[in-house]
């Protein structure tokens, strides 16, 4: 597994030559999605702290269904990324199935999971220190958002989200024989898309 991260052109070159398999993206995913609901929850909770008791005792469930949201979500983005660098290398004339753009799309998102264990200390790390207002929300996300630990968080995440571009952009090379070119405009549209949004939301 650790030649995905060191040489993830030998990793998908072999992988081309097995059964399509989604046990382990599934695994990746899912951790993904579990470190982000327990970030998900521990912001909640945070914030429904501020509640009445009754109200507090209430908005647990709340807390609740937003993990669960938060863990489909990643099988959602996973699903979405796979569907849009398809879509892209189609206008690019790609060949391969989109079973196994999925699938190596999945493998692309191992960094995240060191970036959402960053993310969750530097959430538990910050959010003793936001004054959280129920009645001024857009202050409380102002707060948060002018922090500079939660905005060199965001930079580090930046840096792990280009690290699953490169994975990603050797995985459509071999799932949709791509020239490495076309990998990248594959990859880097949507990828690099995402990183302004990403950097405009904390920083503009």
């Amino acid at each position: 597994m650790l030649e995905i991260l060191t040489n993830p052109d030998s990793f998908f070159e072999k992988k081309m030559n097995e059964e399509i398999s989604f046990k382990v993206p599934l695994i990746i995913i899912f951790v993904v999605g579990v470190i982000g609901a327990v970030n998900t929850m521990s912001m909640m909770q945070a914030i429904f702290a501020e509640l009445s008791s009754d109200a507090a005792q209430f908005a647990s469930y709340g807390s609740i269904f937003a993990a669960v949201v938060a863990i489909i979500s990643v099988f959602i983005m996973w699903v979405m990324y796979a569907l849009v660098f398809y879509a892209i290398s189609l206008a690019l004339k790609g060949q391969g199935e989109l079973k196994r753009v999925l699938e190596f799309v999945g493998y692309g998102f191992i960094p995240s999971i060191a970036s959402s264990i960053i993310g969750l200390v530097v959430m538990r790390t910050v959010l003793p220190t936001i004054e959280f207002s129920i009645e001024n929300p857009e202050l409380m996300q102002q707060s948060m958002l002018s922090n500079p630990i939660i905005q060199a968080s965001t930079i580090i995440g930046v840096i792990f989200t280009i690290w699953s571009a490169n994975i990603w952009i050797f995985g459509l090379m071999h799932s949709r024989n791509l020239s490495t070119k076309n990998a990248i405009i594959t990859v880097g549209i949507p990828i690099g898309l995402y990183i302004i949004y990403t950097l405009y939301s904390v920083f503009g």
